[in-house]
């Protein structure tokens, strides 16, 4: 049987997807299972990699090393004990090969490979990271049949289990790193497909410093409230640190974080009420919140302008969603575990391979639009956001076919359902049959509503293009101006 495949390069955690002949999708590898985290380290006589190495790094921090992705080049690394001290390169070539080998051994080789990369690697220009050089001549290397490269949030916005529902306009994608956090905006165009605009990578803001500093402060507590320094021996701190880390990956939980430390002589158990865990995560979740605004500010965006879509790497920070929330941002999506992967593989399968590594395309966009999964009769909607967002600009008018309709001259009810006996307000809504359309005004802004979107923002220079059947119209937003007026 052959698959096409997509590989989701997160140093977090690494996954794969294969959807197979039958249009089938299945898993093999998932960041929720914790195996592949970007780790490696030197056992004494050789290299390991995923949660084995991450198990070592705090009992021997100088054998191991997290940053191979972050810092890929041929510059010596900072992991000892080898004869020799490998480049990065090495270490990201090792990592690689060994997660391809379990790839294949567990499932067998796919027919045809896209990459999901994060933006610190594919580059402002989509490929034009040095990075990526380095990383095709691996794929070369190891016979990785490379169809294709795709950025992570292009690739999780083509997961349709994650992101069912999502129309478009204008999205603000969240990932975490081991070392960094990331924002991306995207837009949809004419088309109806979603371009990355503006890419950032924030720094100290990743699961490494989040990570590091929990474990700080649990094991000063855990001082507090035992007397015994779990940082006295290597063994029992890394102990303290699976424990702590357990406690992170499940920060949503409501039961209290309890820690059983064993020595030769007796055990030492602590337990802290789970809000003290939340309290600790507060400043990261406002740093990311903090930072999502300022993104949108400088791209001359507030938070209502867009649609946030947060990876699944997130769930660890159980207050994000009010963090976000309390600065504006209303509408969030939540991503499944290996999005960018089933994403990646989606696109494989329309994809060729590539004859040279020099010819490996990289795919910048993705169609989106909210089809109901569960009304075969459903409608189809893609909001096409204008291509620069205006905050002085109020919404007038509605055009459809030429004609504008003022806004506030509009019923509620544009196109009623198939038992309403009044015709639509707009006489072109009605070529889609009986699709229930509103109008809807909330806090001085307008927003279109259909049974497959939800509420939709609708700021001027937007458009909606709602399909049924081989029917499409296409609705515009416009505001007044008239010459001479400010």
């Amino acid at each position: 049987m052959s698959y096409a495949c997509g590989i989701e390069f997160s140093d977090f955690g690494f996954n794969a997807s294969f959807i197979d002949d039958a249009g089938e999708v299945h898993a093999p590898v998932d960041e929720s299972s914790g195996s592949w985290p970007a780790f490696a380290a030197w056992n004494g006589s050789k290299l390991i990699f995923g949660r084995e190495a991450e198990q070592r790094w705090r009992l021997h921090p100088r054998q191991a090393s997290h940053v191979f992705w972050e810092h890929l080049s041929l510059a010596p690394s900072d992991l000892e004990g080898p004869p020799r001290v490998p480049a990065y390169s090495e270490l990201a070539y090792a990592f690689l090969s060994a997660f391809w080998e379990g790839l294949v051994a567990q499932s067998g080789k796919p027919e045809k490979v896209v990459l999901a990369m994060p933006g610190q690697l594919l580059g402002d220009g989509d490929g034009d990271s040095p990075s990526i050089g380095l990383i095709l001549a691996m794929a070369r290397d190891l016979q990785i049949p490379l169809a294709g490269l795709c950025g992570l949030s292009t690739g999780s916005l083509n997961d349709p289990v994650s992101t069912a529902g999502l129309t478009g306009g204008r999205i603000l994608y969240l990932d975490l790193h081991l070392h960094s956090a990331a924002m991306s905006l995207l837009t949809t165009d004419q088309d109806g497909r979603l371009h990355r605009r503006r890419y950032m990578r924030l720094p100290r803001l990743g699961y490494i410093p989040l990570i590091q500093g929990l474990h700080r402060a649990m094991g000063n507590r855990f001082l507090r409230a035992t007397a015994f320094d779990v940082t006295a021996q290597r063994e029992l701190d890394q102990a303290f640190y699976e424990q702590t880390r357990e406690q992170l990956l499940d920060a949503s939980r409501g039961a209290d974080i309890r820690y059983s430390i064993q020595t030769a002589t007796r055990v030492h158990q602590a337990a802290f009420p789970r809000e003290t865990l939340r309290r600790d995560l507060g400043s990261h979740e406002q740093g990311w919140a903090d930072a999502a605004r300022k993104f949108l500010r400088d791209a001359s965006l507030a938070p209502k302008d867009v649609t946030v879509v947060v990876s699944s790497r997130l769930r660890m920070l159980p207050g994000m969603d009010e963090a976000l929330t309390s600065r504006g941002f209303s509408r969030m999506v939540h991503l499944q575990p290996g999005a960018a992967a089933r994403g990646a593989a989606r696109f494989a399968v329309a994809q060729d391979v590539a004859q040279d590594i020099s010819t490996v395309p990289v795919i910048s966009a993705v169609e989106v639009s909210a089809q109901a999964s569960d009304h075969k009769n459903g409608v189809e909607v893609v909001h096409v956001a204008g291509a620069h967002g205006s905050t002085d600009l109020v919404a007038s008018h509605l055009v459809v076919e030429g004609r504008a309709y003022s806004l506030h001259a509009l019923p509620e009810v544009l196109q009623g359902d198939a038992d309403s006996a009044t015709p639509p307000a707009i006489p072109a809504l009605a070529r889609l049959g009986p699709v229930p359309v509103r109008l809807l005004r909330q806090e001085g802004e307008w927003h279109i509503e259909t049974p497959d979107s939800g509420a939709l923002l609708m700021a001027p220079g937007d458009r909606l293009r709602l399909r049924h059947h081989q029917e499409e119209v296409e609705l515009l937003i416009a505001a007044e101006s008239r010459p001479g007026s400010v």
